[in-house]
């Protein structure tokens, strides 16, 4: 029977562990408090439907990991992403197309929206020639450079460009995202990790407080998320030696077409077939068949 090595703390990157924190609306408000750096504070946060199904029916349905309103009206939906996604970044427009659809009112509507806010939270390299961990991207006017309009914006965290150790950890986001990237490396809570809201974080996320059915849930979210990286780097690694074999072969026909390129040119010019043939280290068979094109 498969196991799986278990820390401490949940590693906040699982699935299962992300949505079990943050069900907690005190840890929810204070990170997303934290993410905005003071451009807006929110004081109350509802939960709303994960699941998407679609206007019609045989549409495709859509499961945010997280979707909330705040007390103002306005909408967050917050998800976490392991794997590496081709298509991220259109993936994210769509999340963003289907949470503005919900706030469309039967009837008469005057088309007003709620701020929305998409909040990406990833374990890979998005933007390889951005160093900034978070960014804030908004819909612009580009001659201008000004925000065209406050009512969409999308916020990318790049927990791999977080570097900051733990003597360096001053703010509450430097102390999320470091809990975010390391908190099931940890054995004990940090001195420098202290407060109400992280104490809160660390008696929650501590695995032996979970209930059994948590457990199991986590342990079989663990394991199957170590199942499914390994068969990616399996198959990532077969196609890097396919691709290395097959490299390989068509290096060897571009040298051996040129090396007969050179022999039809050393014929032309008369030379003999011995000195072609230590020229080019082609057989007499070789340079006879070249002979006879």
């Amino acid at each position: 029977m498969k196991t799986v090595e278990i820390g401490r703390y949940l590693d906040l990157k699982n699935d299962f562990a992300f949505k079990f924190i943050f069900a907690n609306k005190v840890l929810l408000i204070s990170f997303l408090n934290a993410i905005f750096r003071g451009r807006k504070t929110i004081v109350d946060i509802d939960y709303l439907n994960v699941e998407q199904l679609g206007r019609r029916k045989g549409d495709r349905k859509a499961f945010f990991d997280l979707y909330c309103v705040d007390e103002t009206g306005e909408q967050f939906v917050i998800e976490m992403q392991v794997g590496k996604q081709k298509h991220f970044m259109d993936r994210t427009l769509s999340y963003a197309a289907r949470a503005i659809l919900e706030q469309a009112k039967k009837g008469n509507w005057d088309f007003e929206l709620k701020p929305l806010y998409i909040i990406s939270i990833v374990n890979f390299d998005l933007r390889p020639d951005d160093e900034r961990c978070i960014s804030y991207h908004s819909l612009m006017d580009e001659d201008k450079l000004t925000k065209s309009s406050d009512k969409l914006q999308f916020i990318t965290v790049e927990l791999k460009k977080f570097s900051k150790t733990m003597d360096e950890l001053v703010t509450d986001i430097d102390k999320w995202l470091y809990c975010l990237r390391h908190l099931a490396e940890l054995q004990e809570q940090p001195a420098a990790i202290q407060g109400e809201v992280f104490d809160e974080l660390f008696e929650l996320a501590e695995f032996e407080n979970l209930k059994d059915e948590d457990m199991r849930t986590y342990k079989k979210n663990l394991l199957q998320y170590n199942d499914v990286r390994s068969e990616v780097e399996c198959a990532r690694e077969e196609a890097l030696q396919e691709g290395i074999q097959q490299g390989m072969q068509n290096i060897q026909k571009g040298i051996q077409q040129n090396t007969y390129e050179i022999a039809q040119k050393c014929i032309q010019e008369g030379m003999s077939f011995d000195l072609v043939i230590r020229i080019t280290g082609l057989s007499p068979e070789e340079l006879k068949s070249i002979r006879l094109e």
